[in-house]
């Protein structure tokens, strides 16, 4: 049977219509977009996000002084105090007097640019001095160090020669040796293995006698 061209264009038509229909009774397909907006606040949660991250940056400017409490960044330096294996433990009833020790006038000048909450270091922020003078003056007799220090091996060089770490020679290059350079009060840190170390800083070959490495 032959259809006439009327007829196949009624039932195109009649096709169209029906998927037309068909589309239209679907249910929509909900939005996979990862921006949420909360009701309540009217804010989407990316925005929320980026809200929350400003705040836990936020930084608060800090004037340093004699009284500031340290443990506000040196949180890990005033907990050697109770640790047993730091020395600091020695001293534990000067937990919270910090300037006993760290008396070096520049304290105010390196936390000029210190700001609370900042994680970043600040290339102003550099290590202060403990001076021998704030060991030796009302807490470490000196003449008593220098006699335990004389029965003390732990500065021998490879060739036996063996230096009072208390009573180092006189020169120059000794006068910036403190107390801390190898007493390291807040890590667990030993002298023994700490003042080698700082030796080997000048004599590389492990050799104390003075002349035997440039000649002058």
């Amino acid at each position: 049977m032959k259809f006439r061209k009327p007829a196949i264009a009624a039932w195109s038509l009649m096709l169209v219509f029906g998927l037309c229909a068909l589309g239209a009774c679907s249910p929509a397909t909900p939005s996979t977009s990862s921006t949420a907006s909360d009701p309540a606040s009217g804010q989407s949660d990316e925005s929320a996000g980026a809200a929350t991250e400003a705040d836990a940056t936020e930084t608060m400017a800090f004037t340093w002084s004699p009284e500031s409490d340290c443990a506000m960044c040196h949180q890990a330096d005033t907990d050697s105090f109770d640790d047993a294996s730091c020395p600091a433990s020695q001293h534990a009833d000067m937990k919270d007097q910090c300037m006993s020790c760290h008396d070096d006038p520049n304290m105010e000048r390196a936390h000029s640019k210190v700001e609370i909450g900042d994680t970043k270091k600040k290339a102003t922020l550099k290590r202060t001095a403990v001076t021998r003078e704030s060991c030796t003056t009302g807490c470490h007799d000196q003449a008593e160090l220098t006699e335990k220090g004389a029965a003390a091996a732990v500065l021998t060089d490879k060739n036996g020669l063996t230096v009072n770490p208390h009573e180092l020679p006189a020169h120059e290059e000794h006068e910036g040796i403190t107390c801390a350079s190898c007493h390291k009060l807040h890590t667990s840190d030993s002298p023994e293995e700490a003042a080698p170390a700082v030796c080997l800083n000048c004599h590389h070959a492990n050799v104390y006698e003075c002349n035997t490495c440039h000649a002058h």
